[in-house]
């Protein structure tokens, strides 16, 4: 069953990049193939980000240190398959999948080598009802799945050997299909010609001058004192469990770290963070009950902003090009 009406859902929504595999027809190591001025997994990693979905789970294996440096600051999290050559996708999927699980209400789950998804789709997939969906486009399947927190257990111990699709067939209940305007759904790199038409499609998608909106909410008290800068750190400290983290995963200094979250604190007179340092385990961070109370309704509030300028954008500029 497609559906075109889509009801939000409500909860966290994280992803999984599944990257540990070595491709059988390319000697590239795909995730870094050249798209314009950056490369696959870096352009997947900033749409999924800017769809506003957190934590972002890759599964390296394959020239692993490799691929973890070429993303260490982009503000995803990397777990090693260290038996990619032996196992399959699944396994992988399994291992991100028990990183992720009580982090997440929701996942969606991306090969390495699909960057061409738009963050409209992204929000919409994770935005799909049900326990299970694919996004449909032109009557084909594609990317990503989405999968609910009611199935993670039934996914993580399946042992029918035929795979994520044996795991969803076992599961019971229908995939939910969800249309989408998104070609991108269905352009992966399997050989050079795929990745030839890729930039094709890239460089055709340019030419058209197409618009995109972006929409921030910040807070104020005499002066700015909560952004999207803020709201985004405050989840890298609470994945990552501390400032230093935080910081690696955003890719600033330390310093900067703690001057967004002294600002904030400041203007609105309590404090974000609790942090303890030492101790036989190492120093932590948490965010204090004040912290996640607002930043629950930071996001609460983006997210209905962001759909609802979504129908604006639609209304004013969905037929309107910049190269007429």
């Amino acid at each position: 069953m497609i559906e075109k009406g889509i009801c939000m859902a409500d909860g966290k929504t994280g992803a999984i990049i599944l990257a540990a595999g070595r491709s059988a027809h390319m000697e590239e190591l795909k995730p870094m193939l050249r798209m314009g001025q950056t490369t696959m997994i870096q352009r997947e990693i900033d749409t999924i980000r800017q769809a506003g979905i957190s934590p972002i789970v890759v599964v390296t294996g394959y020239q692993a240190d490799v691929l973890e440096r070429h993303i260490s600051h982009r503000g995803a999290v990397c777990i090693r398959n260290k038996r990619y050559e032996t196992s399959q996708m699944y396994g992988s999927i399994c291992m991100g999948l028990r990183h992720i699980q009580k982090k997440a209400d929701r996942v969606l789950l991306f090969p390495a080598d699909v960057p061409m998804i738009t963050a409209d789709t992204i929000e919409k997939m994770a935005q799909a009802p049900g326990s299970m969906a694919v996004p449909v486009c032109q009557g084909k399947k594609g990317h990503p799945v989405m999968l609910s927190k009611e199935v993670f257990g039934h996914i993580l111990t399946y042992r029918g050997g035929k795979g994520l699709r044996g795991a969803m067939d076992a599961w019971g209940e229908g995939v939910r299909e969800i249309e989408v305007e998104d070609p991108g759904v269905l352009l992966d790199t399997n050989t050079k010609m795929d990745y030839e038409s890729l930039l094709a499609y890239e460089k055709d998608r340019q030419k058209r001058g197409e618009l995109a909106f972006q929409a921030s909410i910040s807070l104020s008290r005499e002066e700015e004192c909560f952004s999207a800068l803020t709201a985004d750190f405050l989840e890298a400290v609470a994945e990552s469990g501390s400032m230093l983290g935080a910081c690696q995963i955003r890719d600033i200094s330390y310093s900067k770290g703690w001057k967004i979250i002294k600002k904030a604190e400041n203007y609105l007179g309590y404090s974000l963070i609790e942090s303890k340092s030492g101790g036989a385990s190492g120093g932590f961070s948490h965010l204090t009950p004040e912290a996640k109370e607002l930043l629950t309704r930071y996001q609460g509030m983006e997210k209905e902003l962001k759909a609802a300028t979504a129908q604006l954008f639609e209304k004013y500029f969905g037929d309107y090009s910049v190269n007429p």
